[in-house]
């Protein structure tokens, strides 16, 4: 997979999971007062991440030919670090 389309792949999966998390925001004004705190404290976790992740996506734009596995395999973790918080975030509302 060529650089564009694995950072275009990557954006996509980071948008996705936003567009999720709307969907969560909604759930979070009927819920009770100490969920919408744990929720507002893992949104602010996981936007860092979203930023981190763009920053990385940016790196990896950038990246010479020798260096582009090693940023890969950050964006990555990174990205499956993303994934992971989301999930604990969906979990408040099991």
């Amino acid at each position: 997979m060529e650089r564009n389309e694995y950072r275009e792949n990557v954006k996509k999966s980071i948008d996705d999971i936003f567009d999720q998390i709307e969907v969560l925001k909604t759930k979070a004004d009927n819920a009770s007062e100490k969920v919408k705190q744990e929720y507002n404290q893992k949104i602010k976790e996981l936007e860092s991440l979203r930023d981190q992740m763009e920053n990385k996506l940016d790196e990896l734009t950038n990246a010479a030919d020798s260096k582009w596995d090693d940023v890969k395999e950050t964006v990555n973790s990174s990205l499956e670090s993303f994934k992971e918080g989301f999930k604990k975030l969906g979990s408040l509302f099991d």
